[in-house]
């Protein structure tokens, strides 16, 4: 409706988790890097944490279209409320196996010989699970035993998690010790600062034929972080919203009145940005990227809380790859990785 007037080819701030719109923060190319190189090296169980709305599902679908275009074997459920017979079900389809039978033994032979073949072809099989934290306890044990799918030498199925911070408490539950005890990588995502966000509008806006976007001014900014506090999904709501109603008053350019009018109608609230935050720099720590690396075995994974933690507190987790902070810390390590896989 707006795309005409503010002269437009595209929706800048469509919902769909779009790969084409994604913008790669410090953190995003941390995570999206943490994911191809466990993907790569086939280590077992990858989890990917953030709150609703940082671009969880935006970065599993940039990593699915980086492993298609690599041949690997994939399937992606983003309906974790299954049963235990639909959950199979899924699976098989999705990773294109055969099996006329409904017997759990049968699917699960089926499913083994075809993720032997995949190997043997040289195309790693890889589940993704969205919306992990909201997996019952069936489905948390049945992930578990997936993961017993193996040769003496390799794992045969790399299983990709992401959820909400509270998938993090279903890990620290004594019944899930050993599913917790396979976790190789963790990955955590965080809401954008002033100028990620900033960056963040402007991309969309460039990739949706703005180049050179007048459109939003630096009190503008201010104003959609104080009320989005950062949330990407909130972020593009609120600019949607915002150039509706600028079209709606024929504005050519979006004002912070604007947008306090919009975030009226969404019922956003409007906090002061934490001073660490508006600044540009991240107001939480990554409780699972350590910044200083630690040996670690990828097949033991995290142990119980050290002395002193609380259990309402996430602990910190070490990636248990020595050289992982090094490469991290260049962007080029990415460029290199994706160009290597795109």
């Amino acid at each position: 409706m707006y795309k005409k007037f503010y002269n437009l080819q595209q929706e800048p701030f469509s919902l769909t988790p779009d790969p084409e719109f994604v913008y790669m923060t410090s953190q995003h190319r941390e995570a999206l890097s943490g994911l191809i190189y466990s993907a790569f090296t086939r280590p077992g169980l990858t989890v990917l944490v953030g709150e609703v709305g940082t671009g969880k599902t935006t970065l599993l679908y940039t990593l699915l279209g980086l492993l298609e275009k690599r041949r690997f074997a994939t399937g992606m459920c983003t309906n974790p409320t299954l049963s235990k017979e639909e959950f199979y079900d899924f699976v098989l389809a999705q990773l294109g196996v055969e099996c006329s039978s409904s017997l759990k033994s049968r699917q699960l032979i089926a499913l083994q010989e075809s993720l032997s073949r995949n190997r043997a072809d040289g195309r790693p099989s890889i589940l993704i699970v969205d919306e992990a934290q909201r997996l019952s306890p069936e489905l948390l044990e049945e992930i578990r035993l997936l993961m017993n799918l193996e040769t003496p030498n390799h794992k045969l199925l790399e299983i990709i998690m992401a959820g909400q911070p509270e998938l993090m408490d279903t890990f620290r539950r004594p019944e899930f010790r050993q599913l917790k005890q396979r976790i190789s990588y963790y990955c955590k995502l965080e809401p954008l600062s002033l100028d990620e966000l900033t960056e963040y509008v402007n991309h969309r806006l460039n990739h949706a034929g703005l180049p050179n976007q007048t459109l939003f001014s630096k009190p503008v900014f201010q104003a959609i972080f104080e009320y989005t506090k950062g949330i990407p999904r909130l972020v593009n709501t609120l600019c949607d919203n915002a150039l509706q109603a600028g079209f709606a008053v024929q504005s050519p350019r979006i004002t912070v009145s604007i947008v306090e009018e919009a975030a009226k109608d969404l019922d956003l609230l409007q906090e002061p940005p934490q001073a660490d935050r508006s600044s540009g720099k991240q107001a939480v720590s990554n409780p699972f990227l350590s910044r200083s690396p630690q040996k670690h075995s990828p097949s033991n994974g995290s142990s119980a809380l050290p002395p002193g933690q609380s259990a309402n507190k996430v602990p910190p987790m070490r990636i248990p790859l020595e050289s992982y902070e090094a490469r991290q810390k260049s962007f080029g390590f990415l460029a290199r990785l994706v160009g290597r896989w795109g």
